[in-house]
């Protein structure tokens, strides 16, 4: 992304005036809130702490299911009047509301795992209904849910193939039972994960 805010419009005067900035407004509600990378790209190539650890973290990875999250030089953010002047380091976050009327950095100290993840909570609660910290807690829980299902389904797999032609009927009945149940464990964990991932807006019964 190289611009969040708007471009400027013709000057309009009286009821023209009203309808374009209503239509203006209208236009400039996103359908997520943002949540910006700015960086000059310098570290690519190498390692970045920044990449690997902090937006690797658990929480912040889900949480940011909640936005539209993109990169953004620091020449562009300064050349857009709704991010420049927010921080004078190379690198930062700038997290913007969806009717664009507030906005946040994150930086220097501040960019760890933790100061992002507070930031993320804060912007999902004034866009969404949904609340954050617990639907992304839910989540951890439920990738947990995954790696057992799919570890006990990979035990019975390989046991399986092991006994071959030597299985008894008793044991593979006993295993085709346990893959059904696992399977039916999985239907109710994807739709669990896609419950999770759609966060009702404010105002809205439409999903973001």
């Amino acid at each position: 992304m190289n611009r969040v805010s708007a471009e400027k419009s013709d000057v309009v005067t009286g009821e023209d005036a009203e309808s374009s900035k209503k239509t203006e407004s209208e236009a400039q509600l996103l359908a997520k809130p943002l949540f910006i990378y700015v960086t000059d790209g310098s570290t690519e190539g190498a390692y970045d702490k920044i990449e690997k650890v902090v937006l690797d973290d658990n929480k912040v990875l889900i949480g940011m299911k909640a936005f539209k999250c993109v990169k953004m030089s620091p020449s562009d953010v300064n050349d857009d009047p709704l991010l420049s002047g927010r921080s004078r380091d190379d690198r930062y976050f700038l997290f913007v509301s969806r009717d664009q009327s507030k906005v946040s950095v994150v930086d220097g100290s501040k960019m760890k795992a933790k100061g992002v993840y507070n930031a993320m909570k804060k912007h999902a609660s004034k866009d969404y209904s949904t609340k954050f910290d617990k639907n992304v807690k839910a989540m951890q829980k439920l990738l947990l849910e995954f790696d057992k299902i799919n570890n006990s389904v990979k035990v019975l797999n390989e046991k399986k193939q092991r006994l071959g032609s030597d299985i008894s009927k008793g044991e593979s009945k006993k295993i085709e039972k346990e893959l059904a149940e696992l399977s039916e464990r999985q239907k109710k964990a994807d739709a669990m994960r896609d419950e999770l991932s759609t966060y009702k807006l404010k105002g809205e019964k439409k999903s973001a």
